[in-house]
């Protein structure tokens, strides 16, 4: 029976997106639990030069770029929300590959004549990603225009229902997400046992088998439709939502 009242679900990644998953979830009739496991910083972009092209590998970089780029500037995005927030944010030459840096570097194929780019990203973050693109003949500025932060210990609501074995699941859009949620724990991770973990890569998953869970599931596409299908059907048909707004 205990696993009727399961409906919660810890989301733990930061915003921009975290509101957009709770409301995701509510829509869906799970418990959403804030609880990001990151603070963002937004950095001033050091100056580039004229470039072709800026491609973005996360939602994160769009406030920096926003105050930095004319919004005529194209724009290729990592997956279709990033390039939806980046519309939003005013851009409007904006195009997107399927959620991935690889899916990436697939989609821009080989420099052509235009092969100036900026690849805004953050902080320790896309070195790989720009040495592909420079073996495709791409010219890479690489600048960060964000920085994260670890939380250092869960929201004490979000604790309190893991120790009820009230959560469902665990959300994990990022493997930086998963390593601070993880460390929250410390010795005491035996608290996951009876919680699945669903990760939006398989690098996430990889990050996550640190931990004792009762599951993890990997979205086999990276997009959040994807990651929330693997919750499956709700225990009971009978809920009641109440979404717990948690303080990073």
């Amino acid at each position: 029976m205990a696993d009727l009242y399961r409906r919660t679900v810890l989301v733990t990644r930061p915003e921009p997106g975290l509101s957009d998953t709770g409301f995701a979830l509510e829509r869906l009739g799970w418990e959403p639990c804030l609880a990001p496991m990151l603070r963002i910083y937004s950095v001033p972009m050091k100056q580039a030069g004229a470039v072709d092209r800026v491609i973005v590998t996360s939602g994160q970089s769009l406030e920096a770029l926003r105050v930095a780029l004319p919004p005529a500037t194209p724009l290729t995005a990592v997956g279709a929300r990033t390039a939806e927030r980046a519309r939003t944010l005013g851009f409007t030459a904006v195009d997107y590959a399927e959620g991935t840096a690889n899916s990436l570097v697939g989609h821009l194929g080989r420099a052509g004549g235009r092969n100036s780019v900026l690849l805004a990203t953050g902080r320790k973050l896309g070195v790989d990603l720009a040495a592909q693109l420079r073996m495709n003949g791409w010219r890479v500025t690489r600048r960060v225009v964000y920085r994260t932060e670890a939380t250092e210990s869960l929201a004490p609501a979000a604790r309190s229902l893991l120790e009820q074995e009230r959560v469902a699941a665990v959300l994990f859009y990022s493997a930086a997400t998963a390593r601070a949620f993880l460390d929250a724990f410390g010795e005491e991770r035996g608290l996951l046992g009876s919680v699945r973990a669903l990760a939006l890569s398989p690098t996430i998953g990889r990050t996550l088998g640190a931990a004792p869970f009762r599951e993890i599931a990997i979205a086999p596409r990276p997009e959040q439709q994807a990651l929330l299908a693997l919750l499956g059907p709700l225990p009971t048909s009978d809920t009641n939502t109440a979404r717990r707004e948690i303080a990073p």
